[in-house]
C-alpha cells in the first residue's frame, strides 16, 4: 500500500531516483579510492614495516578473500532488512579499519587490518544491486550500472593521486610543526599512517548524509511523487521486497547462469587486479618509474575504463531497446571487451618504452571494463528481488581471483619473469570470455522458465 493518488497527466515525474544514483556513486568511488590508497603507500609501508614482496602479496589478497567470504552474508542482509541500515554499517565499518591500517607495526597487523577492512566492505555492491532493484526501471539499470563502474573505476585512478596529495600536505604540515610546543608526535609520525586516517573519515561523512535521508523502497519517500513511483513500479517488475521464499538457496546454489557470471568474474578478476596490487611495481621494475611519478600512469588506465564503464552501459540499454534482444544486448559487451583485454595483455611484455606499456594496459582495462555495465545489469536482472544475495553469491566466488592474484602474481614475476605473468593474464581472459555462453540474463535464478530473448 502506497500513499500516492493517481497523478493527473500533466504531472512531471520527480528525479528522487537520480539523487540516490549519485549517493550509489559517491559510494562506488570510495570503495575503490579506499582499497587502492594501499598500492599507493606499498612502498613506504614496505620499507618501514620491513615487508617483503610475498607478504605484501598476502596483504594484498587477505584483502580480497575477506571480501569474498563475507559478500553473501552482507548481500543477504540487504534482502532480509534493508540496504539502508546495512550499507550505513558496511561503510562505517570498512572506514573504521581504513583509518587503522594506518596504525599497522607489522606485517601480521597489517594483514589484519585489511583481512578486517575487507570484512567491512562486503556487501557494498550486494546492496547497491539491491538499491537498483528497488528504485531503477529495468531499462535504465545497464546505463546506472555504467555510471556506477564509471566512479569505481575513477576511485581507484584517482587514489594514488588523492592519496600522495593528502602524503604530501601531511608532510608540509610536519614541516611547519616541527617546532611546535605539543605537536612533536606530528613529526614523529609518518605521512602514509595520518593519510589513512584521513581517508577513513570521507566515509563516515557520506553515512551522515546517507541515513538520515535514503529509505528502502520509493515509496516511503515523501519527495517521491506518484508519476515517478509510477514509472519506477511499472517497469520494475516484481523485484522489491525482503520476503525470502522456501528454497531459495537451493536454487542459487544450483544456477548454472550465476555459476557461468562468477567464473566471469573469477578470471576476469585475476586479470584485472593486476591494475590495483603489481601495476606500479612493474612500471618501476621494467620501465624505471618511481612510485611517486606512477601516479598518473597508474590512474590512466582505471580513468579510461571507468568511461568505458559508462560508454558500454549506455550502448547496451540501447542495443537492447533497439532489438529487443537483451542476451545480444548484454553479452556482446563482455565478449569482446574479454577478447580485446587478451590480445592487450599479451602485448604489453614486448613493447620497450613506458609510452607505450601505458598505453596497452589502458586498452586492456578498457575494453574488460566495456562489458562491465552489461554484466552488472545482467547479475540485477537475474537477481530479481534477491539481486543482493545473487551480487553477493558472485562477488563471494568471483573475488577469490582477486585474493590469489597478488600472491600468485609475485611469485610469477619474481621467478619466472614479467612475460609470463601477462601470459597468464591474457588466457585469464580468454577464459573469462567463453563463459558467457551459459550465461541468460532473461532468467532469474528462481524461476525455471522464461523466454531467453
Amino acid at each position: 500500500m502506497t500513499r500516492h493518488a493517481d497523478p493527473p497527466c500533466s504531472a512531471k515525474p520527480t528525479r528522487v531516483r537520480f539523487t540516490v544514483l549519485a549517493f550509489l556513486c559517491a559510494l562506488s568511488f570510495l570503495t575503490y579510492y579506499d582499497r587502492q590508497c594501499i598500492v599507493r603507500a606499498q612502498e613506504s609501508i614496505q620499507t618501514e614495516l620491513l615487508i617483503t614482496d610475498g607478504q605484501m602479496g598476502l596483504v594484498f589478497g587477505a584483502f580480497f578473500l575477506a571480501y569474498a567470504l563475507f559478500e553473501i552474508p552482507g548481500g543477504w542482509m540487504g534482502d532480509r532488512i534493508g540496504a539502508r541500515f546495512t550499507l550505513t554499517r558496511i561503510v562505517t565499518a570498512w572506514s573504521l579499519f581504513t583509518m587503522l591500517t594506518g596504525s599497522a607495526i607489522g606485517f601480521f597487523s597489517l594483514i589484519a587490518c585489511r583481512f578486517l577492512f575487507g570484512v567491512g566492505e562486503a556487501g557494498a555492491y550486494p546492496n547497491m544491486a539491491r538499491v537498483q532493484s528497488s528504485w531503477l526501471p529495468k531499462p535504465e539499470r545497464a546505463a546506472a550500472g555504467g555510471l556506477l563502474w564509471l566512479t569505481a573505476r575513477w576511485g581507484g585512478a584517482f587514489a594514488p593521486l588523492i592519496f600522495g596529495t593528502f602524503t604530501r600536505w601531511v608532510d608540509s604540515v610536519k614541516a611547519s610543526a616541527a617546532d611546535v610546543q605539543g605537536l612533536s608526535w606530528l613529526a614523529a609520525t609518518s605521512s602514509w599512517r595520518i593519510a589513512f586516517a584521513i581517508s577513513g573519515v570521507l566515509g563516515f561523512a557520506w553515512c551522515l548524509a546517507f541515513y538520515p535521508w535514503f529509505r528502502d523502497d520509493p515509496s516511503q519517500k515523501s519527495s517521491v511523487n506518484a508519476a515517478e513511483l509510477r514509472h519506477i513500479e511499472s517497469q520494475r517488475g516484481l523485484d522489491a521486497g525482503h520476503h525470502m521464499e522456501g528454497g531459495m538457496w537451493g536454487r542459487l546454489l544450483t544456477s548454472p547462469g550465476l555459476w557461468a557470471m562468477s567464473l566471469y568474474y573469477i578470471c576476469g578478476g585475476f586479470g584485472w587486479s593486476f591494475f590495483v596490487s603489481w601495476m606500479p611495481r612493474y612500471m618501476k621494475d621494467v620501465h624505471g618509474v618511481s612510485f611517486e611519478k606512477s601516479e598518473w600512469s597508474a590512474a590512466l588506465p582505471l580513468f579510461c575504463g571507468g568511461i568505458s564503464c559508462l560508454v558500454g552501459g549506455m550502448l547496451s540499454d540501447a542495443l537492447v531497446r533497439r532489438t529487443g534482444w537483451r542476451r545480444l544486448g548484454r553479452a556482446i559487451f563482455p565478449v569482446t571487451g574479454c577478447l580485446v583485454s587478451a590480445i592487450a595483455m599479451f602485448a604489453i611484455p614486448h613493447v620497450k618504452s613506458e609510452r607505450d606499456a601505458v598505453i596497452l594496459m589502458c586498452i586492456a582495462a578498457t575494453a574488460f571494463d566495456f562489458g562491465q555495465a552489461a554484466n552488472w545489469a545482467s547479475i540485477v536482472d537475474m537477481g530479481g528481488r534477491y539481486a543482493g544475495t545473487a551480487t553477493g553469491f558472485i562477488n563471494m566466488l568471483g573475488n577469490l581471483g582477486g585474493a590469489t592474484q597478488p600472491w600468485i602474481g609475485s611469485r610469477l614475476f619474481n621467478f619466472y619473469g614479467w612475460n609470463v605473468l601477462f601470459a597468464v593474464y591474457g588466457c585469464a581472459f580468454l577464459f573469462a570470455m567463453t563463459t558467457w555462453a551459459f550465461i541468460h540474463p532473461t532468467r532469474h535464478f528462481y524461476e525455471t522458465r522464461q523466454q531467453d530473448k
